[in-house]
């Protein structure tokens, strides 16, 4: 079956609407750039999150979607006061009709396999990028969304933001700029998140590697050394909020873990140095060191350490958590002869990545 992340995106004004956004990966100063340190970030081209957006009636053309309906099956229930269906004097309208029949304001369509709470979580999502954009929700309205394979850690939900607001801008028939899509992206991630420091967002709608320091403009990187990463994607048991929310309660516990934090801003600093000098062996000891504070900060846990183990025992040069952590998706710096062997031995799902060059 075709999906929507195999099908470039629409221009302004066509219908239907499909519009993708990459995901991201920190290579270094996760959770760290939260409290102001530096990051680097890449872009996850390789795994484009999808969002179609199409009128009821209307049919997906190649992309085969079953109409899954918000409805009491579905499990969410939609109160009208939230999708705004309101008139000029404030009534509620009645529900939307197309020929015929009544249709419900919104249908969403997800991967098969898509957590749990997922589709609540889109439609807020949706409400929230129109908002930020000054735009009203076009309902009724049928939405696609296809996670093209982005995991914990990835930058799933940064992805989603930046697709919804290029989606929402195309339906109305305005390009879709880089300063409107990341308002859209930005709200999204706070709904998600909470105070985000903006990272994710950021690298999925410059797709760019960008050193990142909250407060300042990015800086888009380029002429890096060509480095070779295996990426071990999986989903963590645990939002990334509540990682997020547990490093600051921590470190109102124990101030003495703010050394944590500058030192992996230090580390940020020697690891990008390391990179644009073609040091392998420099980022990986950067990549090293923020593993051993991200373990003081509580956000690795026993299946990110098997994971870092082995990819060392295979011969990579150092493996870290990249995100949250929390047993979601881990990444390795491998010399290119020995990638495979990394990548082999953590099995199915994992992949290599080439970046820099």
């Amino acid at each position: 079956m075709t999906i929507s992340s195999d099908l470039p995106d629409t221009a302004p004004g066509h219908r239907p609407v499909v519009a993708t956004a990459c995901g991201k990966l920190i290579l270094l100063g996760e959770h760290a750039v939260v409290y102001g340190e530096p990051a680097l970030a890449l872009p996850l081209s390789t795994h484009r999150l999808s969002v179609v957006l199409a009128e009821p009636g209307a049919g997906w053309g190649p992309m085969d979607f079953a109409a899954a309906q918000i409805s009491s099956q579905m499990g969410l229930q939609i109160d009208p006061e939230d999708l705004q269906l309101t008139g000029g004097g404030g009534a509620t309208q009645a529900m939307p009709s197309v020929g015929d029949q009544q249709v419900p304001p919104i249908s969403i369509t997800l991967d098969e396999g898509a957590p749990e709470g997922a589709r609540a979580d889109i439609f807020r999502a949706l409400g929230t990028a129109a908002q930020a954009l000054g735009l009203q929700l076009p309902l009724p309205l049928r939405l696609a969304v296809r996670a093209g394979g982005l995991q914990s850690g990835m930058g799933t939900s940064a992805a989603l933001g930046t697709a919804l607001g290029r989606a929402l801008l195309c339906w109305y028939g305005q390009v879709p700029d880089i300063e409107r899509v990341a308002l859209a992206a930005a709200a999204v991630e706070r709904m998600f998140h909470g105070q985000p420091s903006g990272i994710d967002h950021t690298v999925s709608t410059l797709e760019k590697p960008v050193w990142f320091e909250k407060g300042i403009q990015p800086t888009a990187l380029a002429g890096l050394p060509p480095i070779t990463l295996v990426l071990r994607p999986q989903a963590s048991s645990s939002p990334t909020r509540e990682l997020v929310e547990g490093v600051r309660e921590r470190l109102g516990f124990d101030p003495t873990l703010v050394r944590a934090i500058a030192e992996m801003g230090r580390w940020s600093r020697i690891g990008r140095s390391a990179w644009a000098a073609g040091d392998l062996r420099g980022l990986a000891q950067a990549m090293a060191e923020q593993q051993g504070c991200l373990e003081q900060l509580g956000v690795v846990w026993d299946a990110d350490r098997e994971a870092v183990s082995v990819a060392l025992g295979a011969g990579a040069l150092a493996a870290k958590i990249t995100g949250a952590g929390g047993g979601g998706t881990v990444l390795a710096l491998a010399e290119r002869h020995v990638a495979d062997q990394v990548q082999r031995a953590w099995g199915a799902g994992s992949f290599l990545l080439e970046v820099g060059g």
